[in-house]
């Protein structure tokens, strides 16, 4: 949003388009444990047809939730060309773009090892698998050696990472041969379709699992049949240790264990039929969009990954046997008599395939059917999987920005012609770098096949959100983050009704609830959308994950606050002195001989402000702009240059040499610009101040959203590197001062005539030290004396020393004592280094001292 409010002040045409993908598996899964909770049937109880109908009742029901939160928290988006994956124009790209893709070779159907879910009871890609080295590292590992993990569906932990030791009785073996083979496996429980130490992998007869993980209905299996693999495991141990063939257990070296990303289960290796897209050349030619520059990845590092990636590319599973999502297209076409062999086809339609598998026939088959033509069909067998969610999300930008309605198609090359502005279908990707083999890679590789051209310029990645300890969020964790609760706040009894919703077990509803009552034992404070969102800015620096933790809202909270009370600070005072808001628009009318050091570092520091911003944001760093400016007003515009000009705005204009008016414009025209810059990353309070300053005469535009954005250092040329070393050695001077006061418990007030005031030597910059002593003195009550006088000294900068003599109100308290000694000591310590000795700067050691 931060980058389509950006350029909309540039006067672009933005085109930001919403919408979400049908999610598969997840959404399944759901409705599943919805329908198991409140009418104990499956999905197999219900059929096909009605099952479907259920998930769309629940997306209707609910899915608009991630439209209220994108809507809440300030997205503006093009919400007139809202998409949804399984909508009526996508699904006909996403079953045309399937059928071109089988007709050109690219798709076909092959039998080969697959990962199995049986939890889910479907096939999934290599890159949904989470690899576990069931034996942790060094660094980590436990006395025992083994590792108990959490089963779906399994009551009790299932032990891995142990190797089990059988003996098999060699028969008839040969004069002064071994009479038993050793053999080692940590899958004991597979063993029931043993009859040889080799096998032919395409014979079925030795199929022990069905897709369901449970023993196979086989007379062989006798009363394991039925059981669960981890059943079935003790009980096969259990039988070889009977019959004196089992010789113990030990740790596994590196055993690795395979888990599926979406349901946490094991995952079971197959040998089934499946769909497979060819990704070789399709690879290819996306690995060379990021090298030759026509894709930009941020942060630049994930081009290294990218490469790996492309150039180590597997075919890629598409089928997933589910009910929910884009049915495959194709079609198993039989004929009568039996005598020519079964078809696969792409097609859209039965009478279609009809056509395209009689095509597919030689003249000798043909010659054979006992009827001519397609009446010779006998049928027609829809494939019964759906389509893997990716390869439909992967073609949206075609649909959203490459459809063409006059022909009704989104897959035919986009206008890439000199001055057409279609060297790409779309400028800037923002997503999630866990996200980027499994739909941004396959964007790249599908779009670029049909359209011709890249489907964008840029792709910004953003770290994962992580909770305050670093583990990834989880709802059996309890350890979600909802916007929402942070956007409007959330008592702890509505955290957790919401955990209480979930689709947990008890035992993890038990685990989560001890988690949100740690995390949140009075519930969540209400920080607003633009806390929230500037918090999440200044979070993508961390470029690995994103450790969320809600005193950094609050933190930004303080911010929008302190941003407020400075408004209404300059709004007062301006309106006092009959200064208006359009008069200070550009600093307009102000001659630089009424400016003072003060003044002249303020706009100094804006100008470098906005060059760092501008840059910042035209290279997608937004965290640095975000950061830039944050510092800027609080820093700069609050905590010095408001402190100072409070002198001459309440009635001593001689102390600073400050006009009181000029003073206005420039807090006025500071705003100004604050206010824009402000608006991609707040636009809720800088469009509420906005309106507030444009009824003060401010400007045309109706809207900060509507503003134009200034030149890179926003017009002024003011850049004084030498007034901003002055101010900086002022500033540094009174807070050398305070920190002295606070340092030592010196005391603020007293009778007049009971001491004298504090004096300031500074080294150099006299002129300095008697402008921070009249800010001192103009700002704060006299500092005055009481009892016996020490010297303490500050150091500004290497040439600058603040030394306050004074008397102490008291002496000062043993914590504070040991402290101090405690940093001497530290000081001493580095001082005395061998390496501070041979290297430290000669000023830095002139400091020190």
């Amino acid at each position: 949003d931060a980058i389509a409010r950006w350029n909309r002040m540039h006067g672009r045409s933005v085109n930001w388009v919403p919408g979400t993908d049908h999610a598969g598996i997840s959404m399944q899964s759901v409705v599943e444990k919805q329908l198991a909770r409140t009418t104990g049937l499956t999905r197999h109880d219900l059929g096909r047809s009605a099952f479907v109908d259920e998930v769309w009742k629940w997306k209707r029901e609910h899915g608009s939730r991630i439209k209220e939160q994108t809507t809440r928290i300030g997205a503006s988006l093009n919400w007139d060309a809202e998409f949804f994956t399984m909508d009526p124009r996508h699904s006909q790209v996403v079953r045309d773009a399937f059928v071109r893709l089988y007709d050109a070779g690219l798709i076909y159907r092959a039998t080969k090892m697959v990962n199995w879910s049986c939890a889910l009871q479907s096939v999934i890609s290599d890159i949904e698998v989470r690899l576990r080295f069931a034996k942790p590292r060094v660094d980590k590992l436990p006395t025992d050696g083994r590792v108990l993990l959490e089963v779906p569906g399994h009551r009790s932990k299932v032990e891995f990472g142990v190797l089990h030791t059988v003996e098999f009785p060699v028969v008839d073996p040969p004069a002064g041969g071994p009479c038993v083979l050793r053999v080692e496996t940590t899958r004991p429980e597979t063993m029931l379709g043993d009859v040889a130490l080799a096998i032919s992998s395409g014979d079925t007869r030795y199929q022990v699992f069905g897709p369901d993980g449970t023993v196979v209905d086989d007379s062989r299996f006798g009363v394991h049949t039925g059981k669960t693999r981890w059943e079935v495991r003790r009980a096969v141990v259990d039988s070889l240790t009977a019959a004196g063939a089992y010789r113990g257990s030990r740790d596994a070296e590196q055993s690795v264990v395979s888990r599926c990303s979406r349901s946490g289960d094991i995952i079971e290796p197959m040998l089934m039929p499946q769909w497979y897209l060819r990704c070789g050349g399709l690879a290819q030619r996306a690995d060379e969009l990021v090298a030759q520059g026509a894709i930009e990845l941020l942060p630049a590092q994930q081009r290294a990954a990218w490469h790996r990636w492309m150039s180590g590319i597997e075919d890629w599973c598409v089928s997933r046997q589910l009910w929910w999502g884009h049915r495959i297209p194709v079609y198993q076409v039989d004929w009568h008599g039996g005598c020519v062999r079964s078809v696969w086809v792409a097609a859209a339609s039965e009478d279609e395939a009809k056509a395209k598998a009689l095509a597919q026939l030689s003249a000798k088959e043909k010659a054979a059917l006992p009827e001519g033509g397609a009446d010779a069909v006998s049928s027609v067998r829809p494939d019964e999987d759906v389509l893997d969610t990716w390869f439909s999300s992967a073609l949206l930008p075609l649909t959203v920005f490459n459809y063409d309605s006059a022909r009704g198609t989104a897959l035919e090359p986009a206008d890439a012609t000199p001055g057409s502005g279609r060297a790409m279908l779309s400028s800037v990707l923002e997503t999630g770098q866990d996200i980027l083999f499994f739909w941004v890679a396959r964007m790249a590789m599908l779009c670029t096949h049909f359209s011709q051209v890249a489907p964008f310029g840029a792709v910004l990645l953003h770290p994962m959100v992580r909770d305050a300890q670093g583990r990834k969020m989880s709802k059996s964790l309890g350890n979600i983050i909802d916007p929402m609760d942070v956007i409007n706040g959330a008592g702890l009894d509505k955290l957790e009704a919401t955990l209480e919703r979930g689709h947990l077990s008890p035992q993890e509803r038990s685990r989560s609830m001890r988690e949100l009552k740690r995390q949140f034992p009075k519930g969540m404070e209400r920080f607003g959308a633009d806390a929230l969102r500037m918090t999440l800015l200044l979070y993508t620096q961390q470029t690995q994950q994103i450790s969320m933790s809600v005193d950094s809202v609050k933190a930004s909270y303080h911010f929008c606050n302190k941003l407020w009370n400075t408004f209404r600070f300059v709004q007062i005072h301006s309106q006092r002195l009959g200064v208006e808001a359009r008069e200070a628009a550009g600093m307009c009318g102000i001659e630089r001989a009424q400016l003072t050091v003060f003044d002249r570092a303020l706009l100094s520091r804006l100008g470098g402000m906005l060059r760092t911003y501008h840059h910042a944001m035209g290279t997608y760093r937004l965290a640095v702009a975000a950061e830039a400016l944050r510092d800027f007003v609080q820093r700069d515009l609050c905590d010095r240059y408001i402190e100072v000009c409070k002198i001459a705005l309440f009635g001593n204009a001689d102390a600073t040499g400050q006009d009181p008016v000029v003073v206005a414009k420039l807090l006025l025209g500071a705003l100004d610009i604050v206010l824009r810059a402000l608006h991609p990353f707040m636009p809720f309070l800088s469009e509420e101040l906005w309106q507030r300053h444009a009824r003060s005469g401010a400007a045309e535009e109706l809207s900060v959203m509507e503003c134009m954005w200034p030149a890179a250092d926003g017009g002024i040329d003011a850049h004084d590197a030498r007034a901003e070393d002055e101010s900086s050695v002022i500033f540094g001077i009174v807070s050398g001062i305070r920190s002295l006061k606070q340092q030592a418990g010196w005391t603020d007030a007293g009778a007049a005539g009971d001491g004298a005031r504090i004096t300031v030597v500074v080294s150099e910059h006299e002129c300095a030290a008697r402008q921070a002593r009249t800010i001192v003195e103009e700002h704060e009550e006299c500092i005055r004396l009481a009892g016996d006088s020490e010297a303490a000294v500050v150091v500004v900068a290497p040439d600058v020393r603040v030394t306050c003599r004074m008397q102490r109100k008291r002496a000062p308290p043993a914590a504070a004592v040991a402290r101090l000694e405690a940093e001497l000591a530290k000081v001493q310590g580095t001082v005395a280094s061998d390496g501070y000795r041979l290297h430290a700067p000669a000023a830095v050691k002139e400091a020190d001292r």
